[in-house]
């Protein structure tokens, strides 16, 4: 296997890992006896709920993008078509004679 196939690999496992940790560590703690204003425990669940969502955001965010990508790159492929400027003689492969 190739290199960077490898530490893809590493960084999936690794990620999902924290994940599953950070999950598991909330529904663990979910119902602790809170000790007061600066809990310990709350503190850590506030953060493992962030890294879930923002998680989440990372995950749903790169198919959204290339949807948009792709989405736009259809209508600029279309729209091109129709406007008189856009393009090459070569492109339209239109040969100019001297």
């Amino acid at each position: 296997m190739n290199r960077k196939k490898i530490g893809a690999l590493i960084l999936c496992f690794g990620f999902i890992l924290v994940l599953a940790a950070a999950s598991v560590f909330v529904i663990h703690e979910a119902g602790h006896d809170c000790s007061g204003e600066e809990c310990p425990v709350c503190r850590m669940i506030a953060a493992s709920l962030s890294l879930l969502r923002f998680a989440g955001l990372a995950v749903l965010t790169p198919p959204a993008g290339t949807a948009l990508c792709r989405l736009f790159h259809t209508h600029a492929e279309t729209d091109r078509r129709h406007i008189p400027f856009a393009g090459t003689l070569v492109s339209w492969k239109i040969r100019i004679n001297d």
